[in-house]
């Protein structure tokens, strides 16, 4: 008897067929191959579950069973899952074979949905590979009964966003950042009835995302239809299958280029939605230019864009597609297109035509391998009369939670920009609404940083947005705590900075006294200095920096090269002076020259006019948020964007008296000092964990098992074991098949996924399983049970079980192998071994095979270790964990040392 499949084994399921194929497909292939095999799966086994539907119906009547009527879709006999899984030989062609017999019996819905893979290329296929890859899925019955349609488009989904983590470079070809793509159904509020489109729909995300929004809600859903255009064949073979594994019965994805060539026409012009949602490629330059400007579609009816850059095509197509009264889009956009000189007659016109409702602009990092900010423009071909000539500008930089190398927003992140959104109000710092006339007057320039003020920003939402005395409250504390936690580890800390501070606290009550304060341009009071060498070394300069050796957010210049090494640069700095990258503005460089070099032309050579401008105080003014926010609204350019010297010169900002700059440069250093002095002490603490974790190795033996000749010798104390030796118990996790899951229960698994980046582990959504006695006896976890993941991605990684206490018996999954040491092996002093070098020059590499690399159980304890008397082991695990604590309490410090720098900077300008 079949039941339902949990969530998490479904994903397990999912990309374990993925890890199948590391080591022979490249990660950017993979959804090639499993896409399809997961469809076909699905397809065959809901036709079994409707055949034995019909018989339970009839009676067991076959003939009956077997009618058309009966079945969404028509599996020939041959062609079925069960007649390929017999396959032993040339396994490839019988899958290609099935999948293009089932293309055929269903036309007018499933041709060409199985894409082009290379089934048959045994080089990269071989049999036993793709048998393997069948037998994989067959593990799981994938009836409807078993997997319903909504819980299967979430695990399709999920593999799609796995390809993308995988997939690297090519992830943005069919992937969009979901957090995005939720907050863009958000705001268009797909409605029942609707029809929805897409024109380069990849893998169909967005328009899935509006029937999640609408079952999401209780409306219905059913009625909404879906039209997506994608030129990619494989791509839109898996947008087509996304919408049948979500059980959308009415849509239509077209293969094609969009702008080339758009399928989705009503005779004689564009076929017209309700709701477009779309991510058009930014600035592609290979587009039909000469085609597009006399488009028999119309589409350029505001003009004819830039042979580099298509974006305002794609934009024009979208406006011709949207139905004249209902009509809503929401597209991303590089930020170019809201400021670029070379389209500014087409924005002008589509400013003029009303067309615009709302310009958002988004955080860093939110899409793959880019930290560029991107935008989200809001049309809308019929606004309410209270919006009519009015523009909302929604400065949304700091709505971004970044967690693991991800970039997201939260739902508070979306509640917030939504609620801006429908308000069509100011929000301080956030939110602005202007007229077509405040747009006219800034020559049509859609910049956000010139309508929004006081945007705080690049991710931090702390950064600026506490009082100062909340800041420096904040600061102090956590200063407290990082100082305790590690004066039993670190011999010198940096001094204590409570009595300087509790000074910079008073003296920063002159950041309220504005009286004296004028308001002036950049350029009247600084100087952009272009002094040239042109033979640097005969001028005795011996170093160059480029923008690559500034770091993003420090004063300091910490690497350079070496002139003799040659080099093309001529502009000359001189110590004092301010450097600040014009190249990606959004990088957000500045620093302070402390040496003679020839600079980057990519890097400003700043110097005030210091009867006006201290130039202590001149690096905090280029380092303010508003004035990075300028820089970056006023940068021309898709990939490679530049703030120009006229536009950084206009630049406005409320300058101090000189006595007060000279008082708050004096509060401004002393905060970056200390943050520099703190950053010094987690580098020494990151030194130290390394230390005390690999001091066991530094008398560590080599990989034979033989005492290493680089190794010092053991202490009299120690002695060298094999790690079989010190086991009293070891156990593989249990094979217990799929079938035996349930939600009830209180046995419950743990996986290698939720081991944490210290060894211990999370309890947190671990699948429960209804197992028989003698399983539970013979592998129920205990506190201090060591575990090695021994197989797949993770194969290496080892944890120690503590038990949460929480009345539930844990058991280990079928890749863990559970061991039980004696009283000479303190558990936890092996696991920081096995975190150690030791771990990636010893336990790691004996992980074999390509597909599916395995650890032996006996080549794991074969491995020699130097273990001293558990005492000395334990005191090596107390000093780990302290540091680790440590390292908690200087990245919070940190933290508030970044939120006072912050708050400090927002006063001043």
């Amino acid at each position: 008897m079949s039941t339902t499949i949990s969530q998490q084994q479904l994903e397990s399921y999912l990309w374990g067929a993925a890890v199948l194929l590391r080591g022979t497909i490249d990660a950017g292939d993979y959804k090639q191959f499993i896409f399809p095999l997961l469809f076909y799966k699905r397809l065959c086994d809901v036709f079994d579950e409707e055949t034995e539907a019909a018989l339970a119906e009839s009676g067991g009547d076959l003939d009956f069973a077997s009618y058309p009527e009966n079945h969404r879709f028509q599996i020939p006999r041959d062609a079925h899952w069960l007649s390929t899984r017999q396959t032993t030989n040339n396994v490839g062609q019988a899958i290609q074979a099935a999948m293009r017999a089932i293309e055929t019996a269903n036309p007018e819905q499933l041709y060409g949905i199985f894409g082009d893979a290379q089934w048959t290329n045994k080089d990269r296929l071989p049999d036993s590979m793709l048998r393997d890859l069948i037998e994989h899925f067959s593990a799981f019955d994938l009836s409807i009964a078993n997997l319903p349609e909504d819980e299967l488009g979430q695990g399709y989904e999920y593999l799609i966003k796995k390809f993308a983590d995988d997939s690297g470079h090519t992830a943005a070809e069919f992937y969009t950042n979901r957090t995005v793509v939720h907050l863009m159904t958000e705001m268009l509020e797909p409605q029942p009835g609707e029809s929805i489109y897409d024109p380069t729909c990849g893998s169909g995300g967005m328009l899935l995302s509006c029937i999640t929004h609408l079952r999401r809600l209780g409306q219905e859903w059913r009625n909404v239809r879906l039209f997506g255009q994608e030129r990619n064949l494989m791509t839109s073979s898996i947008a087509r299958m996304n919408c049948f594994l979500h059980g959308i019965e009415d849509f239509q994805i077209v293969r094609g280029d969009t702008l080339s060539e758009p399928k989705l026409v009503e005779g004689d012009r564009l076929k017209q939605f309700d709701l477009i949602l779309a991510n058009p490629p930014y600035s592609i330059k290979q587009w039909d230019r000469d085609a597009f400007a006399s488009d028999p579609w119309g589409r350029n009816l505001y003009g004819t864009p830039p042979q580099g850059r298509a974006d305002y095509a794609f934009w024009q197509h979208i406006l011709c597609s949207l139905a004249p009264k209902s009509g809503r889009c929401a597209i991303l956009f590089p930020h170019g297109v809201l400021f670029r000189q070379e389209e500014s007659e087409m924005r002008r016109k589509l400013i003029e035509a009303d067309l615009i409702e709302c310009v958002l602009g988004l955080g860093p990092n939110l899409f793959y391998n880019s930290p560029m900010e991107a935008c989200i423009v809001i049309g809308r071909t019929s606004k309410p009369k209270a919006r009519k000539g009015k523009i909302l500008f929604i400065n949304a930089v700091n709505e971004v939670t970044r967690e693991r190398a991800q970039s997201f927003l939260t739902d508070e992140h979306i509640e917030h920009i939504v609620a801006a959104y429908r308000a069509f109000h100011d929000e301080a710092g956030f939110a602005k609404v202007a007229t077509i006339a405040d747009v006219r007057s800034r020559n049509h320039t859609l910049s956000i940083p010139l309508y929004v003020e006081n945007a705080t920003g690049n991710g931090d939402a702390a950064l600026g947005s506490a009082p100062i005395h909340e800041a420096l409250g904040s600061w102090l504390e956590s200063r407290r705590q990082v100082r305790a936690a590690l004066t039993e580890v670190l011999p010198k800390l940096p001094p204590s900075e409570e009595a300087a501070y509790s000074a910079s606290a008073i003296r920063c009550e002159l950041l309220r006294d504005r009286a004296e304060w004028t308001r002036v341009r950049f350029g009247d009071v600084v100087e952009n200095v272009n002094q040239t060498e042109s033979a640097p070394a005969s001028a005795g300069l011996q170093r160059y920096i480029g923008l690559d050796h500034l770091e993003p957010g420090s004063l300091h210049v910490r690497t350079w090269g070496d002139v003799a090494d040659g080099t093309t640069f001529t502009r000359r700095c001189r110590p004092g002076q301010v450097l600040f990258g014009k190249r990606r503005a959004y990088q957000r460089k500045v620093a302070v020259a402390e040496f003679d070099a020839v600079v980057s032309g990519d890097i400003y050579v700043l110097w005030p006019h210091t009867e006006r401008l201290l130039p202590e105080l001149l690096p905090f003014v280029c380092l303010s948020e508003r004035f990075f926010q300028h820089a970056v609204g006023t940068s021309a350019g898709s990939l490679s964007p530049r703030t120009n010297w006229t536009s950084l010169a206009s630049f406005e900002f409320e300058l101090p008296p000189l006595d007060q700059q000279a008082r708050i440069a004096e509060i401004l250093w002393t905060t970056d000092a200390a943050l520099q002095a703190w950053r010094f002490a987690a580098l020494q603490h990151a030194q130290s964990l390394y230390t005390f974790a690999s001091v066991i190795t530094s008398v560590g033996l080599s990989a034979n098992g033989c005492q290493s000749s680089r190794k010092a010798a053991l202490p009299a104390s120690w002695v060298s074991c094999r790690i079989e030796e010190l086991t009293k118990d070891s156990a593989y996790g249990p094979r217990f098949p799929g079938s035996q899951y349930t939600p009830d229960g209180n046995v419950r698994t743990i996986r290698t996924t939720d081991f944490d980046r210290e060894g211990g582990i999370s309890f947190d959504d671990v699948p429960a399983a209804k197992l028989d006695e003698e399983t539970v006896r013979l592998h129920q976890l205990r506190t201090g049970d060591f575990l090695l993941s021994r197989s797949g991605e993770y194969a290496g990684l080892t944890a120690v079980f503590s038990d949460p206490g929480d009345g539930n018996l844990y058991i280990p999954a079928a890749f863990l192998i559970r061991y039980r040491f004696n009283e000479r092996l303190d558990p936890r002093f092996l696991l920081a071994l096995c975190s150690s070098s030791f771990g990636d020059d010893f336990v790691k590499p004996l992980a074999t095979g390509s597909a599916q690399p395995n650890i032996a159980g006996s080549a794991f304890g074969r491995l020699r270790i130097p273990v001293p008397p558990v005492s000395e082991q334990k005191s090596v695990v107390e000093v780990i964990s302290r540091l680790r604590q440590a390292g908690k309490d200087i990245a919070n410090h940190e933290a508030a040392s970044r939120g006072l720098f912050g708050a400090l900077l927002s006063g001043l300008t």
